[in-house]
């Protein structure tokens, strides 16, 4: 599981934009830059670092048929609320495929329900169009969830 706090060693960041290994990021890199910061903003229930994920006109998708959430309110009014309702996040990723400005990648979380206790665990698929600010024009959820085993803790 990859832990909101871990860094690759080799990337900095120079002016917005971030180099690997003294390269241009590759739509990998970005990628996998935005996954992990979105992973830490959710598991930490930080509204505004995931709405400064999106471009100001950006558009959230949480199922690929429902209607966007279009714009930074909106999507921060949409992650406030959800965020209400979630304890103990977890969330994992890992990259299937980039191209041009888009990512795809399979994505999983846990959480507890705050209104009942209830873990639930989400499985699921998210596309990325991504600028070359890194930051997303669209982010698209395909996803299922279920009832989960409670979480143990040592």
């Amino acid at each position: 599981m990859l832990d909101s706090d871990s860094r690759d060693g080799t990337m900095t960041e120079t002016s917005g934009n971030f180099e690997v290994g003294g390269r241009a990021p590759s739509m990998q890199d970005v990628f996998d830059k935005w996954l992990q910061a979105f992973g830490g903003a959710w598991q930490a229930e930080n509204a505004e670092d995931i709405v400064g994920l999106f471009d100001e006109d950006g558009s959230w998708f949480e199922t690929p048929f429902g209607p966007p959430v279009k714009g930074a309110a909106a999507i921060r009014d949409h992650w406030v609320q959800a965020l209400q309702g979630q304890n103990d996040i977890v969330f994992m990723y890992r990259i299937l495929a980039t191209n041009g400005d888009m990512g795809v990648a399979r994505w999983a979380a846990q959480f507890d329900l705050s209104e009942t206790g209830v873990r639930v665990e989400c499985d699921g698929i998210i596309e990325c169009r991504l600028m070359g600010s890194g930051r997303a024009r669209v982010a698209r959820l395909w996803w299922h969830n279920r009832e989960a085993p409670k979480r143990k803790t040592a």
